[in-house]
């Protein structure tokens, strides 16, 4: 089958790109457009401003890369067309992709009435309504976007296993990936508050990832351990090789698991995470892996020394949260083998006449 992949497919190690790699795996011809094409004059500073107050890069400009996606489907012809996230695409440029005689559907990695404004455009919530099919990432959306799309499925996140696997780290290196605790990700105000506290009630070293850290206060007690983004085999090797890889989830984005979810355990880190219904239905709670309240920090202050001080545990959660991740189906192949089955069973009743 062949299928156009809307989306960043180009940076190595992001969700795109493991879709994209998941397409071939799978033995479909893939057509990629990125999501920058065409915009890169929406860079300039009036562009940007212009964007953050209207929510859509300037109209000119939306056009002109829409028009290049149209214009490609045109071209090519695909069976279907996969839109990530598709933040700049109206309600029409939906329509006219499907009168290619394409079956377009969105995948969505962010809450699509998150309360975070960055993760949302007015112009993709009306094309909701547009698409033959809607896979949100979150199951709180399916309920919320069947009044404006019946044709919905919760499409949990994924790990690709040709990227999230165990990297070895040679012994020279170890000081430089390995730590007691790593977080990897954005900041967030309520993440930094937790880690904080952590910091100031357990002595360990610490290594925390990311982007947006220098919103942290000058005072802050997590300065000293704050790294730039890793992404590949560097994420493998930082998660794989420290005691204690922690996930926090977005409160904006009413997260209840997140990618981090499959990535810890398959790339060999002992995952401790924020305690929700959903994470307890992948992982048992210290068999396979350890969770916390996010509310209570004494509690993952305890969990944290708790995992230091008992090396034995630590490596059983280690090898037992790999073995309970293998046993389900959370890879980007699981994932798009189920859209290619909705493909084919809605196929004859979805098409825009």
């Amino acid at each position: 089958m062949k299928v156009m992949l809307y989306g960043e497919s180009e940076r190595f190690g992001s969700g795109a790109w493991c879709y994209a790699e998941a397409l071939r795996d799978l033995g479909h011809e893939l057509v990629a457009f990125s999501d920058g094409e065409r915009l890169e004059p929406a860079r300039r500073l009036w562009a940007r401003a212009y964007a953050k107050v209207a929510r859509r890069p300037w109209e000119p400009y939306r056009h002109s890369h829409t028009g290049a996606l149209r214009r490609l489907a045109a071209a090519e012809r695909p069976e279907a067309v996969i839109i990530l996230k598709g933040l700049f695409l109206s309600r029409e440029d939906v329509f006219d992709l499907r009168r290619t005689g394409a079956w377009v559907v969105n995948i969505n990695h962010d809450d699509f009435f998150s309360r975070n404004r960055n993760n949302w455009s007015p112009v993709q919530r009306r094309a909701v309504p547009a698409y033959d099919f809607i896979f949100p990432t979150r199951e709180v959306n399916v309920a919320e976007i069947r009044p404006l799309n019946p044709n919905v499925e919760f499409f949990p996140f994924a790990y690709h296993p040709k990227l999230h696997r165990p990297v070895e780290v040679p012994a020279v290196d170890r000081e430089r990936f390995a730590a007691d605790v790593v977080f990897v990700g954005t900041w967030e105000a309520p993440r930094a508050r937790l880690l904080e506290a952590l910091v100031l009630s357990v002595r360990a070293r610490y290594a925390v990832y990311g982007e947006q850290w220098g919103n942290l206060p000058p005072g802050s007690p997590l300065k000293p351990f704050i790294r730039p983004p890793v992404w590949g085999d560097d994420l493998c090797r930082v998660v794989g090789s420290s005691k204690i890889a922690l996930a926090f989830l977005r409160k904006e984005n009413r997260d209840d698991y997140t990618q981090r979810t499959f990535e810890i355990p398959a790339c060999g880190g002992v995952l401790l995470a924020e305690r929700t219904h959903r994470h307890l239905q992948y992982y048992r709670e210290g068999a396979e892996a350890e969770f916390f309240d996010a509310s209570n920090a004494d509690e993952l202050a305890s969990k944290v020394h708790k995992l230091l001080a008992d090396s034995d545990f630590r490596e059983s959660l280690r090898a037992n949260g790999m073995l309970a991740l293998k046993r389900q189906q959370h890879t980007y192949t699981d994932r798009l083998s189920r859209l290619v089955q909705v493909f084919h069973s809605t196929r004859k009743i979805t098409r825009y006449a």
